[in-house]
This record gives C-alpha cells, sequence and structure tokens, in this order.
C-alpha cells in the first residue's frame, strides 16, 4: 500500500489552479451517479437507444447495490486522506466513510461500458469521460489507485453480466413467442 501514498502524494505535487478547476467539473459529473442516471433517462426515451439504455440502468442499478451497498461495508477501508492526514482533499469530503470499491468509478464504467457493448461509437466517448472521472477521484485524494481499479473492474464485469443475462433472458422470451 505504500506505493499508493507515494502515487497519491505524486498528484498532490501536480496540482494546479487549472487540473483542479477541470478535476472539480469531473467529479461533480460522477457525483451520487446523477449524470450517468440521467444518461440511461435519455436514452431509454429515445426510441433507438432504448435497449442500450435499459442495460446501462440495470447495470448501473446493480453495481450500487454490489459496490455501495455491499461491498464498501464488508470492506470498510477508510479513505486516503482520513488515513494520512498529509493527503489533503481540496473538496467538500465524500459523505461515504470507506472507499473501496470506488463509486464513481463503478458507476462510469457500468453506464460506459454498458454503451460501448452495445455501440462503440457512443461507447467511446463515455469511457474517456468515465476515464476523467476515475482520474478526478485520485486527484483530490478521496480514492486510492486500488479503490479506483476495483470500481472499474466491478463496473465493466457487470455490464458484461447484464448484457449477457439479458441478451439471454430476451432470446428465451423470442422462442416462446410463436410467429
Amino acid at each position: 500500500m505504500d506505493w499508493e501514498f507515494d502515487f497519491l502524494y505524486w498528484v498532490v505535487g501536480i496540482r494546479n489552479d487549472f487540473l483542479t478547476a477541470i478535476g472539480k467539473g469531473l467529479t461533480f459529473l460522477g457525483d451520487k451517479g446523477i449524470f450517468w442516471i440521467a444518461l440511461c433517462l435519455i436514452l431509454i426515451i429515445i426510441p433507438k437507444t432504448r435497449k442500450i439504455g435499459i442495460y446501462a440502468g440495470a447495470a448501473l442499478a446493480l453495481q450500487a447495490l454490489m459496490g455501495e451497498v455491499i461491498l464498501k461495508h464488508i470492506i470498510q477501508r477508510e479513505r486516503p486522506f482520513v488515513q494520512d492526514p498529509g493527503l489533503t482533499t481540496i473538496i467538500p469530503a465524500p459523505t461515504g466513510k470507506y472507499s473501496l470499491p470506488s463509486g464513481h468509478s463503478a458507476s462510469s464504467a457500468a453506464v460506459a461500458a454498458s454503451v460501448f457493448i452495445q455501440n462503440k461509437k457512443l461507447g467511446i466517448p463515455l469511457i474517456v469521460v468515465a476515464v476523467m472521472i476515475m482520474l478526478s477521484r485520485l486527484y483530490f485524494c478521496v480514492h486510492f489507485p486500488t479503490d479506483i481499479i476495483s470500481g472499474l473492474v466491478l463496473g465493466t464485469a457487470v455490464a458484461i453480466v447484464v448484457y449477457f443475462m439479458l441478451e439471454h433472458i430476451l432470446k428465451k422470451r423470442r422462442e416462446k413467442i410463436p410467429e
């Protein structure tokens, strides 16, 4: 874990007003999953992207249950700025006490991966936004790198599982409907 503290101290060393402004905007996008929830709703409203929105929304909900409700409370890893007061955060402290897995990372990965699986053209820009949100969490020292990685893995894995589950369910429904 020493490498994680070393990395975060390096990040603190590169902070500047420009990066802080960008980071605040990015971290705000991920707050409470509101951006990702809104995106799912928009995708659901548009008939052409409805299926993508449903799959992404299902992945978002499942990763929230697994990450925020179950894993964080089992693992109970304190945030970096709590473990080492030298790692100051320059944003309001997150309301959640625990940091592993990163909820911002898991929700970003779940939606971006869900969209990417079904539509590469829409998915690629969302992956870029998702990664930038994840990096912002490191920039503000509210997560360790392994919190981010675990959130990325959780969100991506959930997106893949949800995709195959829902595809299987749809296939079974189609088989039952006589033509």
